[in-house]
Parts: structure tokens; C-alpha cells; sequence
């Protein structure tokens, strides 16, 4: 997100969040945060310091549909809830000369006085970062940063760059010597020299010049920036309906733009009456791609990698065949040792015997393998000659399949390759990446004994539809039972959030690869065995076992969370109960 985009927005965020009171805080992953100003259309503001996409906007999407990885109880969310929960937006600025927003705030501390503190939005490339600052002092920081320098306690603005000009107090005598210097490029001249001009900004001056003064050029392109009212665009190849349809292509071009860009005038453009409404269709777009090529490139590895696995078999079973071969020479010698038992003369580890397979009647030398008698050696000849035959047949009769899997692997790569849209992703592939049904194993015993039962008072049991056990406290002692003794670091744990209830265990014996269809029926149990159970919708927290501690001096019923996802649900006893 370059400097200019940026203060558009900002100017249009200012009159929308002021004076609005900040509620809701939603982490939607490491480098994003969603945060909730009560606005009247239930939009959100969403700042991202991911440098792969730096961006602040309203959205009216929800948190989850913002993010498959959405978190609400982390260390930075806390801090900021318990600081500027409730708290009153009374300024909202940006630095002329960087990337940086400071939102300011009224918030009552402890003692009930108000106090002014201050959320800062870095989106400065690597270093981007979202800052709760209280007096010049950091109490909470996003992102935490290699650097040492970066993470002290006290917060400064960062200093205008010393090796750039404001193009607004440029001379005609500077720009034409920032020209010249540039061997005439007046886009590398505008990219080197002035603050905020991305590459597109730069384009756009050079080829406003063509037809003007390059003085008046850049006169007129501010003031577009700063004078005028926005005009939003997005301009892209293809038009943004047909990128839409075709998420995954791999040439196309997107260009956000709080004003007219007369150098894209080749590419469509999609007009937006608010700079907002613009950035939240671009990062939408930009977010599906994001994911679908995440999808497609899972995909990707994995008949990628059950194809060199088949490969691998093949060739081993092909090398194998080639071994086999000697089964005819094998089978020959065994009979030979056994037609001259008892004139064979062991000279050497060597059996010489007659071979009445040839008219000649000549002596042949056959390997003794390390046998005693012409009869072991038979036998020995006679056990690989039968090894080599069933391995052939076995191996005939398997090479087939494997090759016909070999195929098939290879003829979905190909598909995939192809596919550029969303709904064939998810018809033609995805299906066939979902973990199948599993059926519970029985634990293995020794003959004679009696299985050890495994004690389960206490519990409601209940089965999904995908053939999941799930097992659901009754009590806070059962409750710890179940999550300290009986659930395994791979079974996956549910509760519901901010509310009292009961400890749901989705057991994944095999660690395999859960159906959402399961964890949504054991998110609906945890919800309904809880003190949400009246909600229509309850927010359900879900992690693996092994993210579950109850650190010492705990009160029966209580962990901690390491780390988890959320999912919205409606309570209800889903399942097949037990």
C-alpha cells in the first residue's frame, strides 16, 4: 500500500471512525487484526503488516470470513482490550511523509480517569507493526522483531527521509536537475527523489509530461492527490469480473488508485464511488488468489509426491522382475544335482556335474552355495527358483495397477495445472484430498489375556458421522479427566469461548487429517453442553491436545491454551450419541 493510497484513505476513515468507540478485536492470523468501531453498515477496519500486503481499509466482510486462522483471546488482543476497550476515537492522522497512522483515544483506566493512549499502524514494509503506545511508552506490540533496536519500550516517530524531497516544495530549477541527473527518465527521477512516489506514480508523471511542462505534470498530479476529490479505480487485466471468475490465472494485473492513471488507460477499469469500497474489493481479490493457490499448490505436492512415491515402487519392482529371471537357470541347476546325486564332485565350492540337457553330454560347474551335499544345494536351487516364480506372478500382477495409478497421477497434475477457477478446484480436486472415514481400531492383545478397558465414567459419548468418537465431561473433575488423562496430543480439543461448559475430545486415534464435517458436529456438542447453550450462535475454540496445559494451582476445569483456532456454530447434540 504506497503513501498516497494510504492518506486517501485515511481522509476518508477520519470522518467514519471518529468519535466512535472501539468494541470488538478479532486477530485474524500473526500479521492481521480486525477491529470493530460499532459502525451503523457493520463494517470492520482491517490492518494488515504482513510487507507481502500492507493494508488498512473498512470492510464489510466478518472476521470470519476474513481468515480461516481466526483468533480473538492472544497476548496483543488482551492488552488492547483491557486499554482501549470501550474507548473513544478522538484523532486520526497520518504522517505526511510515511506509512504510519496514529489513532487516538480517551479510555478510563482502573480509576476510572481518562487517560489518552494511542494505537500506531506501522505498514513500513519489513517493519510493519501495530503499536499500543500510552504516554510515548509501548505496552503491547503485534509483531515482535529480530531487531533490538525495534522492540525498546520507548516509541518515536520515524524521521522524514533525509535522501528525498517533499515534491510539494520542489523548484522548477530542482525537477529539472533531478531530471538531467536521471539522464532524462522523469520516472526514475520521481521514484529516487520524492516522498511517496511508488512506481505508478511515476509512471503516471512521466507520461503526463509527454503532453506538458514536467513542472505542470507534477503540479497537476498533486494536485489530483490532494486537492481534488477521489476518483477510485481498480485497473486490471483482464476486467475484474473475468479475474474473478478465473482467480488462478497466472498473467493478469491489478492497480489500486485513488485517482485517474492516464498511463493504464489500456487496461479495464472498475470505478468505486469511496477509496474503502475500492481496497476492500482489491485485498478481497487478492486474498481468494492468495488462497487458491495455496490450495492449488497443496494439491500440487501431494499427487506430486504420491507420484514419485509409485515411481519409486515401480522401478523397484521392475529391478526386481529383472532379478527374477534366474528362476529358469535355478530351477535347471536343481534338477541337474538331482540327476547326478550321486556322481557329483564338489571341487572349489563347485558341484561338477553331467548336463543331460545338452546332446553333448558335457561337464558343467554349478555354485554350491555354500552346501554341503549335491541334494542341499538342489533343494537351496529348487526354494529360489519357486521364490522367483511367485515373484513374478506377484509382481505381473501388481506393475499394472501402479502404472494405471502412475497415469491417473500424472493426468491430474496436468488438470490442475489448468485450473484457474475456484469451483473446479474444489469439484474436481479437493474432494479427493479429504481424509476417508475411519473405523475405530481395536487395541491389539496378547492371546490369553483380556483387553484393559479403558474407565470412561463420567463421560457422554458420541460418534460423527465420519465415524469419530467424541467424548464430552459431564463435570469440572471430569472435565479434567478427560483432557489430562484420557485425550492424546493428537485428538483434537473444543470449548466453547467465554463461556462455562463442558471439555469436548474429537479422538484421532490414526493422527490423521480430521473432516471439517466432524469438528463442526464436535464444535455444536461443546457448544451445547455449555452455559451458551440458548445462543444461536456460539464461537467454539479448537486446538490439538497438545496445545491443552493446566498449570499448577488451576481450579478443576481450567487450562490454557497455547494455541487455536475459532469457529462459529449452532448448539445442538449432533452426532450419533453412544
Amino acid at each position: 500500500m504506497d503513501n498516497f493510497l494510504l492518506q486517501a484513505i485515511t481522509n476518508e476513515l477520519d470522518p467514519a471512525l471518529r468519535s466512535q468507540r472501539l468494541g470488538r478485536i478479532a486477530q485474524l492470523n500473526t500479521t492481521d487484526v480486525a477491529f470493530d468501531f460499532r459502525l451503523r453498515d457493520g463494517r470492520w477496519l482491517v490492518a494488515s503488516t504482513d510487507p507481502a500486503r500492507l493494508a488498512l481499509y473498512l470492510t464489510t466482510r466478518q472476521p470470519k470470513q476474513l481468515s480461516e486462522e481466526y483468533r480473538t483471546d492472544t497476548a496483543f488482543v488482551s492488552l488492547v482490550k483491557k486499554h482501549l476497550g470501550n474507548a473513544k476515537l478522538t484523532t486520526l492522522e497520518k504522517l505526511g511523509y510515511d506509512r504510519v497512522i496514529r489513532f487516538e483515544f480517551e479510555a478510563e483506566d482502573e480509576t476510572g480517569q481518562t487517560k489518552k493512549r494511542s494505537l500506531i499502524v506501522l505498514l513500513t514494509g519489513r517493519g510493519a507493526n501495530l503499536l499500543l503506545i500510552e504516554s510515548g511508552r509501548i505496552l503491547a506490540r503485534l509483531r515482535e522483531s529480530n531487531d533490538a533496536a525495534a522492540d525498546l519500550d520507548e516509541y518515536s516517530e520515524p524521521a522524514p527521509p533525509a535522501d528525498k524531497l517533499d515534491p510539494f516544495l520542489c523548484s522548477a530549477a530542482q525537477l529539472y536537475g533531478l531530471i538531467a541527473a536521471s539522464d532524462g527518465d522523469i520516472a526514475l527521477a520521481a521514484q529516487k527523489n520524492f516522498i511517496g512516489f511508488s512506481p505508478a506514480y511515476a509512471r503516471e508523471l512521466a507520461f503526463r509530461a509527454r503532453t506538458s511542462d514536467a513542472e505542470l505534470a507534477l503540479r497537476t498530479l498533486l494536485g489530483d492527490l490532494f486537492e481534488s476529490n477521489p476518483v477510485p479505480a481498480i485497473y486490471s487485466t483482464p476486467s475484474l469480473d473475468e479475474l474473478k471468475r478465473e482467480i488462478g490465472r497466472e498473467e493478469y494485473s491489478l492497480t489500486l488508485s485513488p485517482i485517474e492513471l492516464l498511463h493504464l488507460f489500456a487496461l479495464d477499469k472498475t470505478d468505486f464511488s469511496t477509496v474503502n469500497e475500492a481496497a476492500d474489493a482489491y485485498f478481497t481479490l487478492i486474498e481468494e488468489r492468495r488462497r487458491f493457490v495455496a490450495r492449488k499448490q497443496k494439491l500440487t505436492s501431494q499427487f506430486s509426491a504420491k507420484l514419485k512415491k509409485q515411481r519409486t515402487l515401480a522401478a523397484n519392482l521392475r529391478r526386481e522382475l529383472a532379478g527374477c529371471v534366474k528362476s529358469e537357470t535355478h530351477q535347471r541347476w536343481a534338477e541337474l544335482l538331482l540327476a547326478n546325486l550321486h556322481q557329483a564332485v564338489k571341487i572349489n565350492g563347485k558341484f561338477t556335474v553331467t548336463d543331460f540337457y545338452d546332446e553333448a553330454q558335457s561337464s558343467i560347474e554349478i555354485p554350491a552355495a555354500e552346501k554341503a551335499t549335491a541334494k542341499e544345494a538342489a533343494e537351496h536351487y529348487f526354494k529360489l527358483a519357486r521364490k522367483a516364480r511367485h515373484g513374478v506372478e506377484a509382481i505381473q500382477a501388481r506393475l499394472p495397477e501402479i502404472e494405471a495409478d502412475m497415469t491417473n497421477l500424472e493426468n491430474k497434475l496436468a488438470t490442475l495445472a489448468k485450473i484457474t477457477r475456484s469451483e473446479e478446484l474444489r469439484a474436481g480436486f479437493e474432494v479427493d484430498s479429504q481424509p476417508q472415514p475411519i473405523r475405530q481400531e481395536k487395541p491389539k492383545t496378547q492371546p490369553g489375556k483380556k483387553p484393559k478397558e479403558e474407565k470412561l465414567s463420567g463421560m457422554r459419548r458420541y460418534r460423527s458421522t465420519d465415524g469419530y468418537e467424541i467424548l464430552i465431561g459431564r463435570t469440572d473433575r471430569d472435565n479434567d479427566n478427560l483432557t489430562v488423562r484420557i485425550a492424546k496430543s493428537y485428538d483434537l480439543w473444543f470449548h466453547a469461548a467465554d463461556y462455562p461448559g463442558s471439555h469436548a475430545v474429537l479422538r484421532n486415534p490414526l493422527r490423521r487429517e480430521v473432516p471439517w464435517n466432524s469438528i463442526l458436529e464436535a464444535a455444536q456438542l461443546a457448544a451445547k453442553f455449555s452455559q451458551a447453550r440458548e445462543n444461536a450462535k456460539v464461537a467454539v475454540n479448537y486446538c490439538e491436545k497438545k496445545f491443552v496445559t493446566k498449570p499448577k494451582g488451576f481450579a478443576p476445569g481450567q487450562v490454557r491454551l497455547s494455541s487455536f483456532k475459532t469457529v462459529m456454530v449452532e448448539p445442538r447434540e449432533a452426532g450419533e450419541k453412544l
